[in-house]
């Protein structure tokens, strides 16, 4: 089967496990967010050439598989259309919820630098980009990932736009910045947190990846909302702890300096060491807020992090919730490789939102029909599978040549 219904002399073969009826699934749940049928279709084209093996997954040649003659089409889609970006991030909180929620789930928070060239993209200004550890000229993107026991998936994104755009009224106007896309990375993280608990997906902890400048202020907000979390913070933040009757304050370094040997643990082969100092708990005695502390050695601690949650709550509980970062790291470098989440060439703040949707969509597709191969997936044994990797299975899964003359938005 096809990943999208074809034209009557398009000869095609079944292509598991991504097939017609899958994405039929998600356009009976996405199409009736589009009033007209011209853009429901692009959006199935669109959404297949992500699912497909097109090498740049950019507005032309996203036209080129749909055989379209120009890109105009699929920048309309991302630019001028009448559809909400938003009411499709809902529905994907929807699937996730359907297809992976669980309980014991960490919802992670994080963010990830996109390079471009020129002074014009959304948001676009030379910043520090942690995935390559230098000052570049990028955007830089928030997401939140739902790390289930099976797979992380992207599900929530914003775009951090510069103070710096707001009085530069040419670029502002040109790439339609509105005044609500100016807001701090920690207003920018509730924002998308505040969403994911109000889709009531369940979850057992919120942690957070590289946002330790904003590590105290997203605590302060996860302990109101009574949410589970552990979050970084600098070493340098203030953190309030119980002595006594009273509320004091020291940095976060010269609290964990009297940490001894003793107290540190490792919860696996080669994994750091972890400790904690109980701050305070609430006036309930249910709930309690600690510092945690990571270390390749006791004597050179690392990361640092503000936790709070029930206070039966064990250290090796609070360290897996801290180390679901990996996931979140893992699953956006599997987004822009396999259904180019960076891929995207508009400069628009619209577009940047609905290609990100779209890709975050696509990508939850593919882990939710990917995962994991069957014995005989795409003609392959499981072992074989595992041999070449799930990128080799996907490329033959999904990557198939389709002839001159076939349109997908017709």
């Amino acid at each position: 089967m096809a990943i999208v219904q074809p034209a009557d002399d398009y000869f095609t073969e079944d292509y598991s496990p991504v097939t017609s009826e899958m994405v039929e699934d998600i356009q009976e749940r996405i199409g009736p967010y589009f009033t007209r049928s011209e853009p429901r279709r692009r959006f199935i084209a669109y959404l297949s050439g992500l699912l497909s093996g097109v090498e740049r997954k950019n507005g032309s040649s996203l036209a080129e598989y749909a055989q379209e003659i120009t890109p105009d089409g699929m920048q309309r889609l991302l630019t001028t259309a009448k559809w909400d970006a938003g009411a499709i991030r809902d529905e994907l909180h929807k699937y996730i919820n359907e297809r992976f929620g669980d309980p014991q789930s960490v919802v992670v928070v994080s963010q990830a630098a996109f390079t471009k060239r020129g002074r014009h993209s959304a948001g676009v200004k030379k910043q520090f980009n942690e995935d390559s550890q230098r000052v570049e000229n990028c955007q830089i993107g928030l997401f939140v990932g739902y790390a289930a026991p099976t797979s992380t998936i992207l599900m929530d994104r914003e775009l951090f736009v510069p103070e710096e755009w707001r009085d530069d009224w040419t670029r502002r106007s040109r790439a339609g910045i509105p005044d609500v896309a100016f807001a701090s990375r920690t207003a920018l993280a509730t924002r998308m947190l505040a969403r994911v608990i109000g889709s009531e997906l369940p979850m057992a902890w919120v942690t957070t990846s590289g946002l330790a400048h904003d590590g105290p202020a997203l605590h302060e907000w996860l302990w109101t909302q009574r949410i589970p979390h552990i979050v970084e913070v600098l070493p340098s933040a203030a953190v309030r702890y119980k002595r006594g009757s009273q509320l004091v304050q020291a940095s976060a370094r010269d609290l964990l300096g009297p940490v001894s040997t003793p107290r540190w643990q490792r919860f696996r082969p080669r994994g750091p060491l972890w400790s904690r100092v109980l701050l305070r708990g609430d006036a309930t005695g249910q709930n309690a807020m600690w510092l945690v502390a990571s270390a390749v050695r006791p004597d050179q601690p690392g990361q640092q992090y503000l936790a709070a949650g029930p206070a039966t709550t064990n250290l090796a509980e609070l360290a897996h919730a801290a180390q679901a970062w990996a996931g979140i790291k893992e699953a956006l470098n599997r987004a822009k490789d396999r259904v180019g989440l960076d891929d995207y060439e508009t400069r628009r703040y619209v577009a940047w939102y609905r290609h990100v949707t779209l890709a975050l969509f696509a990508d939850a597709l593919l882990q939710a029909h990917v995962r994991p191969p069957s014995d005989t997936e795409c003609g392959l044994t499981a072992v074989a599978s595992r041999a070449i990797g799930e990128k080799g299975v996907r490329e033959l899964c999904l990557h198939h040549q389709r002839p001159a003359g076939t349109s997908l938005a017709r």
